[in-house]
């Protein structure tokens, strides 16, 4: 049964998926791995599939090779599908390079809370959408 998000949860949340949008934590493979789950998938923006294998291999090369993506992130709703089982959602926009143009989406997140009653990504999806004003 579906039950309304406490805010602390929703905010706790909400810092993790901030987390792993950050430089930090996105050229470290050891930090990544914290934080995905070995059930981890997304599906990205244009329909490819990833594991958490690919994850860790392909981010913290994109640092690398110099590429830096700007991420801006907005209007969080927050659900428990479960006891130990969250669901976020919000709109994103991407900007691969600096100065490059943005490309929005809506995101959608499933964290677990593992033994440890860590919270764990399962799943993540981006679906391109219209363009909308970024708030600041």
């Amino acid at each position: 049964m579906m039950s309304k998000i406490k805010a602390q949860t929703l905010a706790q949340l909400i810092e993790l998926e901030r987390t792993l949008m950050s430089e930090e934590v996105r050229s470290n493979a050891s930090r990544l791995n914290e934080l995905l789950d070995e059930r981890f998938i997304e599906v990205s923006a244009d329909g490819r599939r990833f594991d958490k294998d690919n994850v860790l291999a392909r981010l913290p090369k994109e640092q690398a090779k110099g590429r830096k993506p700007t991420f801006h992130n907005q209007d969080f709703e927050g659900r428990m599908l479960c006891a130990d089982v969250a669901q976020l959602s919000y709109r994103g926009a991407l900007r691969r390079i600096k100065g490059g143009q943005w490309h929005y989406s809506v995101r959608m997140s499933i964290w677990c809370l593992n033994s440890n009653q860590d919270w764990r990504l399962v799943y993540h999806q981006g679906t391109p959408c219209e363009a909308f004003q970024l708030s600041r």
